[in-house]
């Protein structure tokens, strides 16, 4: 298996820089070493690498008043709770129980807002009877989710929360970002981060995506703190220049891919000045 690696130390892999049969992959070792792949043990159990055991475990912090990180090593979501209700974005993995992790905070009704539809987003939505999704990743839900359709313009208030939506294709076709300028809180999904921002698979466009970034700058003087899907929270709203940046110099062709090995089919890692790629070959 080979590996590339990242400026902010993150080994892009065979499971796109997350995980790999629920044993965390993604960090190196403070040595150095790669974590790429930890050896099984000799008797047959699972690896753990230097992350610890195979076990995922979600963290819950409190960000400011009302606002909660729901945190593990491969996704993340967000929690806000008001007086009468309380505000989900995303849902995990599947495996978390996302609803358990919801409940140990409130007990409030619960409204869910989806990013977009990959399976680290959207694998806890089983437990909802619906969730706000944009109607171009809906056909990525389950069977049985009432869709509640959000376009660009479109608003979602939770008490003193009040998040605009604004449509960022790339990443996925139906990608959006929440804003709430009052807070200054951006959460982007997994379009606007450090990287490997992962644009494999079907309905990626680098094209629309560097448009998204673009787009995004008209944005950016509201924009304090940047919530991504994956890696460090929160960065700073340099990001979405940096994005636009480099999603640029890679369709100008300015980036040298390096092949990596993607859940057995090979892949390139593109890295720019602050954010890397991760293509289909």
């Amino acid at each position: 298996m080979t590996g590339a690696e990242t400026p902010d130390g993150y080994t892009v892999n065979s499971d796109g820089a997350w995980t790999e049969d629920n044993v965390v992959q993604s960090r190196n070792m403070t040595d150095g070493t790669d974590m790429a792949k930890a050896d099984s043990t000799s008797d047959g159990g699972e690896s753990s690498g230097s992350w610890g055991s195979s076990e995922i475990t979600v963290t819950v912090d409190a960000f400011m008043d009302h606002m909660y990180v729901l945190d593990e090593p491969r996704t993340r979501a967000y929690l806000f709770v008001g007086e009468d209700k309380a505000l989900l974005v995303d849902t995990l993995m599947a495996d978390d129980h996302v609803e358990d992790i919801v409940r140990s905070v409130t007990d409030l009704p619960i409204e869910v807002v989806i990013t977009h539809g990959h399976p680290d987003h959207i694998g806890g939505i089983e437990a909802f009877d619906s969730c706000y999704i944009n109607e171009n990743d809906a056909s990525m839900l389950p069977e049985g989710i009432t869709v509640n359709v959000i376009r660009e313009g479109s608003e979602i208030v939770c008490d003193d929360f009040c998040f605009e939506i604004i449509e960022i294709p790339g990443h996925t076709d139906g990608s959006i970002a929440l804003l709430d300028r009052a807070h200054g809180i951006l959460i982007s999904g997994d379009s606007v981060q450090s990287g490997p921002v992962i644009m494999t698979g079907e309905n990626v466009s680098m094209q629309a995506y560097a448009d998204s970034m673009k787009k995004l700058l008209d944005y950016a003087d509201d924009v304090v703190y940047i919530f991504a899907g994956h890696h460090d929270y929160p960065s700073s709203r340099d990001y979405i220049q940096y994005a636009y940046e480099d999603a640029l110099a890679y369709l100008n062709g300015e980036l040298t891919g390096s092949p990596i090995t993607m859940m057995g089919a090979e892949s390139m890692l593109y890295q720019g000045a602050h954010v890397s790629f991760l293509l289909d070959q």
